[in-house]
C-alpha cells in the first residue's frame, strides 16, 4: 500500500451469474455444463482514495455502485483484481438488517455493535452515547418489533456511528428518517469529515454530493466514466440524465391534436437558447422561439419557468402584464445579467390560454451550466449589505 493512500482498487472486476431457476444451478453442478447467464457489476475498475478524502459515488441503478461499495467494506468478493485497504472499515450499508426483532432496544445495540467487531466492553462503554444519540426514549427498553421504521433507523445508525472507523462507507444512509435526524445525521458525517478520517459517500441526492464530497466518480455500466471534483461531475451526470429523459420522450409517439371548434392547436417551434452550452453569472441569458398557431382568432399566453436540473423550480414568469397574443408569432425572452450561481438549468416554456389553465404545448430548453466561481452556497445571487 502507497503511504498516504487509504484504498486501492487495482482492475477489480464483478461477475455475477444469473440462473432462471435454482435447479440449474444444480444441473450445472452436477452435468458440468453451463446454464446460466453472466452480468458483470464491475468491470477493470481501477480508483485510488487517499486517506482523508471524502469519495462520492454516482450512477444509474445497476451501474455497480453498492458492489463496489460492499466489495471495500469486505462484504463481498470480487471475482478478479486486487483491493488494499488501509484502515478500520465500518459501513452504513444496510441500517438494522442485523437486528433481532424479539430483542429490546438495549440487546440490540450489544447484539449489532458485536456484528460491527465492537469489543463487550468497549460497547457497554458507548450504550449510553448510542442512546442519546437515537433519541428514542424509554422504547429503548422494549423489543424491536415495537418500533415504527424510523424508530429502527435512528437506532441502526447510532449504533453504526458508535464505531470511530479510518474509512466509513455510506450507501444512502441520509435519505431516511425525518428531517431532523436526516440534519443530525449529517452534522454526524461531517464531523468525522473534519477529523480527517476517509469517507466513501454514495448517493443519488446530489445536494448531499456536493455538500460532503470533495471528488466524485461516475460509475456507467461497471466503469468510471467521469472523476473528478464534486460540481464538474454532479453536473455533467444531471446533465447526462436530462438528456436521457427527453430522448426517451422524443422517441414515445404523442397524439397530435387536430383543430376543432373548441381546440386550437398552438405550438412552440424552433426554441433557440443563447448562450447554448455555459453561462456565467452575469451574461445575458435569451431564448428565442416561435409560435405557431392554426387559429388566429384563439388568444394565447406564455409563461417560462426555469428549473435547475433535479427539477428544483427556481423562477416562473408570465406574459401577464401584455397584451394577449394571436396567430403566429417570434417571441424573445432575455434575462440580462442573470444571477445564477453554480448548477445545470434548464427553461421551461408553456403556451398558455388567457387564464393560464390550459397548456396548449410545453417545451424545454438544452440544459445549460453555469460554472463554479465562488465558496457561496445556494443557486443564486442577490444584493446584500452586512451591517453590524
Amino acid at each position: 500500500m502507497v503511504e498516504g493512500v487509504a484504498i486501492s482498487i487495482k482492475d477489480v472486476s464483478k461477475v455475477y451469474r444469473l440462473y432462471q431457476r435454482p435447479i440449474d444451478r444444480l444441473k450445472e453442478m452436477l452435468f458440468r455444463r453451463r446454464s446460466h447467464k453472466e452480468f458483470i457489476a464491475l468491470n477493470d475498475l481501477n480508483i485510488r482514495v487517499k486517506k482523508g478524502e471524502t469519495l462520492g459515488v454516482v450512477g444509474e441503478n445497476g451501474a455497480g455502485k453498492s458492489t463496489l461499495l460492499k466489495i471495500i467494506s469486505k462484504t463481498l468478493k470480487p471475482t478478479g483484481g486486487e483491493v488494499e485497504i488501509n484502515g478500520m472499515v465500518s459501513s452504513l450499508l444496510e441500517l438494522g438488517s442485523g437486528f433481532h426483532p424479539e430483542f429490546t432496544g438495549i440487546d440490540n445495540i450489544h447484539f449489532y455493535g458485536s456484528l460491527l467487531g465492537i469489543p463487550s466492553s468497549e460497547m457497554k462503554r458507548r450504550v449510553q452515547e448510542v442512546i442519546s444519540f437515537a433519541e428514542i426514549g424509554e422504547h429503548i427498553n422494549y423489543p424491536l418489533k415495537t418500533y415504527s421504521s424510523g424508530m429502527q433507523v435512528r437506532l441502526a445508525f447510532s449504533v453504526a456511528m458508535a464505531v470511530e472507523p479510518d474509512i466509513l462507507v455510506v450507501d444512502e444512509a441520509l435519505s431516511v428518517g425525518d428531517l431532523y435526524f436526516q440534519k443530525k445525521s449529517t452534522d454526524k458525517i461531517l464531523s468525522i469529515k473534519d477529523k480527517g478520517n476517509t469517507i466513501i459517500f454514495c448517493s443519488h441526492s446530489m445536494y448531499y454530493i456536493n455538500r460532503l464530497c470533495d471528488r466524485v466518480i461516475w460509475l456507467k455500466n461497471g466503469r468510471v466514466a467521469m472523476d473528478g471534483p464534486a460540481s464538474e461531475v454532479t453536473q455533467a451526470y444531471e446533465t447526462y440524465q436530462l438528456k436521457k429523459e427527453a430522448d426517451k420522450r422524443s422517441e414515445t409517439p404523442q397524439a397530435v391534436p387536430l383543430p376543432s371548434h373548441e381546440t386550437a392547436v398552438i405550438a412552440i417551434h424552433n426554441l433557440i437558447l443563447t448562450p447554448c452550452a455555459t453561462v456565467r453569472s452575469g451574461d445575458d441569458l435569451t431564448v428565442e422561439m416561435d409560435i405557431v398557431s392554426l387559429d388566429d382568432s384563439v388568444p394565447y399566453r406564455l409563461a417560462a419557468v426555469l428549473f435547475r436540473i433535479d427539477e428544483l423550480r427556481i423562477l416562473g414568469i408570465g406574459t401577464k402584464a401584455h397584451e394577449l397574443l394571436y396567430g403566429n408569432r417570434k417571441i424573445t425572452l432575455c434575462f440580462p445579467s442573470i444571477q445564477l450561481k453554480e448548477g445545470t438549468f434548464y427553461l421551461r416554456i408553456h403556451v398558455m390560454d388567457e387564464n393560464f389553465v390550459h397548456k396548449y404545448d410545453t417545451k424545454a430548453t438544452e440544459p445549460f451550466t453555469v460554472p463554479k466561481e465562488g465558496m457561496e452556497p445556494g443557486f443564486i445571487n442577490l444584493p446584500y449589505r452586512w451591517t453590524v
